[in-house]
C-alpha cells in the first residue's frame, strides 16, 4: 500500500493485482500445509489467525475481485490505494481469532468505503457516504458492547474468540441476550437484512461502478461471515441453544427480505438500483440458511449441511455474479449514456455481445441451472424444507418474484424494438473481453461446484469433523 502511493495509476493497478495474487497463492498453499497461525499474544490481545472453510472461500473471493476490478477499471491511484487498504482489512477480519482485532478490522473497512463513495460518488455522494457510515457504525458500537460484556462478565484474561464463545453460558441470561443482540444487530446491518437495509441502495447507486462492485461483492460478506462463524457458535454455546425464537426470527427476516426486495425491485426504473435490491434478495438466503441451521441444531445432519454449505457457496457465487452485473451495467451506461430502463430497448440489435453478457449475468442471478447461483440457492431450499415444510411456498414466491423483475428488465433493455433516440451506440471492446472472466468462473462453479470443496479439502474435513 505504501509503495502504491508513490507510483502512478498503472503501477497502483498492477500492485493491486499482485497483492490479490499473493492472497490467492497464500490460500491455496495453506490448504496443503497448515490452517492455524499463532504468533503469541500481547497482554490481552491474542495474535491468533486461522484459515477455515468460510474464510478460505472469502479470501479466494477477495483475490478474484482484486484481479477483476483493476483489469476492468482504470481508476485513479488513490482509489487503488484505498482498495488495497480494504483488502488488508478484510483479510485480517476473516482470519483473526481475537475479538478485539476483529472489531478493529471491522471498523477499518469503513474508512476506504466511506472515502470511495464520498470522493468518486454521484451527485448525492455525501448523503450516501454519511448514511452508510452512520448505519454501520451504530451496529459496530453494539457489537463492541457485546464483546466487552463477554469479556468482563466472564472475567476473561484476553479476547480470544474460542475462550469467550465457550464461556458464554457461564454468564447471566440477560447478559447472554444482550451479547446475542449486539452481534446479530451488527451483522444484519452489514448483510443487510430488511428493515436494516436502507443504506445499501443509496451507497450502491451513488458509488462509482468499481466502488459498487467491491461494496456489493465483499462488504456484505462481512455480515454473512459474522452470522456463520461468530453468531452461530455464540448461540450454540449459549443457554438459548435449542430454543426456537431466535432461529424463527432469522428465518422470518430472510423470507421477508427476499419477498420485499423483489417487490421493490419490480418498480425500479434505474437498472443499478434494481440490481441493488437484487443483491439484498440474494443475501437473504444467507439469513434464511443460518436461521434454519440453528433451528435444526444438529437434529437433521443432512439438512444442516445443505443449509450451511449452501450458504457458504452462496457467498462466493453472489460475490462474482453481482460484480459481473454491476460491471456490465457500467458498460451499458458508458455505451448508451443512460441506465434508466424506460430509455433503453432493443440493445441486442446494436450491442449483441454486450446483450449476451447481460443475458448470461441475469440468468446466473435468477439461479438458472448451469450457473453457480443455482447451486447455493437449491441447497438452501432443499435444506429449508426440513424446517419450513409447506411454508417453503413463501420462499418460492420470492424466487418467482425475483425471476419476474429480471425478465422485466431484460425485456425492456435488450429485447424489443430499438430506441432510435439512443443513436448509433457502441460498447468498449476491452470491457467486454474482461467480462469473460467472471462469466467463466460462474459457469465453472455451476457445472462443477465440487471444485470449491476440492480446493479447500483440508478445511472442509475440519468443518465436517466438528461444529462449523
Amino acid at each position: 500500500m505504501v509503495t502504491s502511493m508513490i507510483v502512478g495509476g498503472k503501477g497502483a493497478r498492477y500492485l493491486t493485482i499482485a497483492f490479490s495474487a499473493v492472497i490467492l497463492i497464500f490460500v491455496l498453499l495453506s490448504n496443503m500445509t497448515m490452517s492455524n497461525f499463532n504468533y503469541g499474544s500481547l497482554s490481552i490481545l491474542t495474535l491468533s489467525f486461522q484459515l477455515n472453510f468460510v474464510s478460505s472461500v472469502l479470501l479466494f473471493l477477495i483475490s478474484f475481485i482484486g484481479i477483476f476490478v483493476p483489469l476492468r477499471f482504470g481508476s485513479s491511484k488513490g482509489f487503488f490505494v484505498l482498495l488495497q487498504f480494504l483488502f488488508f482489512s478484510l483479510v485480517g477480519l476473516f482470519t483473526t481469532r481475537d475479538f478485539l482485532l476483529f472489531y478493529i478490522f471491522w471498523e477499518m473497512v469503513l474508512i476506504p468505503t466511506f472515502f470511495v463513495i464520498g470522493i468518486w460518488g454521484g451527485k448525492n455522494k455525501n448523503y450516501a457516504a454519511m448514511k452508510f457510515f452512520i448505519y454501520t457504525h451504530i451496529g459496530s458500537v453494539f457489537m463492541l458492547l457485546g464483546i466487552f460484556t463477554m469479556f468482563f462478565a466472564e472475567g476473561a484474561s484476553n479476547f480470544s474468540m474460542s475462550s469467550l464463545i465457550s464461556g458464554i453460558s457461564s454468564i447471566s441470561l440477560p447478559y447472554q441476550a444482550f451479547v446475542l443482540f449486539g452481534f446479530l444487530f451488527a451483522f444484519l446491518i452489514k448483510l443487510p437484512t430488511v428493515p436494516l437495509h436502507s443504506w445499501l441502495p443509496d451507497a450502491y447507486v451513488e458509488a462509482p461502478a468499481e466502488g459498487t462492485i467491491f461494496i456489493s461483492s465483499l462488504l456484505s460478506k462481512m455480515g454473512a461471515f459474522g452470522l456463520l462463524l461468530i453468531f452461530s457458535p455464540i448461540y450454540m454455546n449459549s443457554s438459548f441453544s435449542g430454543g426456537e425464537a431466535i432461529p424463527i426470527i432469522l428465518i422470518a427476516l430472510g423470507i421477508f427480505s427476499l419477498v420485499y426486495s423483489a417487490l421493490v425491485a419490480l418498480y425500479q426504473k434505474d437498472l443499478k438500483r434494481m440490481m441493488s435490491y437484487a443483491s439484498i434478495g440474494h443475501m437473504s438466503f444467507i439469513t434464511l440458511a443460518v436461521g434454519g441451521f440453528l433451528y435444526l441444531n444438529g437434529a437433521n445432519p443432512l439438512a444442516s449441511q445443505l443449509l450451511y454449505y449452501g450458504a457458504v457457496f452462496q457467498l462466493i457465487s453472489h460475490g462474482i455474479i453481482i460484480a459481473m452485473i454491476f460491471a456490465l451495467v457500467d458498460t451499458l451506461e458508458n455505451a448508451a449514456g443512460t441506465r434508466l430502463i424506460p430509455s433503453l430497448g432493443g440493445l441486442a440489435r446494436k450491442l449483441p455481445v454486450l446483450s449476451f453478457f447481460i443475458l448470461a449475468a441475469f440468468l446466473a442471478s435468477v439461479a438458472i441451472p448451469g450457473f453457480s447461483g443455482f447451486v447455493g440457492e437449491i441447497s438452501i431450499l432443499l435444506g429449508s424444507y426440513a424446517v419450513l415444510k409447506y411454508y417453503l411456498i413463501l420462499v418460492l414466491i420470492g424466487v418467482v418474484l425475483t425471476a419476474s423483475y429480471h425478465v422485466f428488465a431484460l425485456q425492456r433493455t435488450i429485447f424489443g424494438p430499438y430506441n432510435e433516440f439512443l443513436g448509433n451506440i457502441q460498447a468498449r471492446r476491452a470491457e467486454l473481453v474482461v467480462s469473460i472472466l467472471p462469466l467463466a468462473v460462474v459457469m465453472l462453479l455451476g457445472i462443477y461446484p465440487a471444485l470449491i470443496f476440492h480446493i479447500f479439502n483440508i478445511h472442509v474435513i475440519q468443518f465436517l469433523g466438528g461444529k462449523p
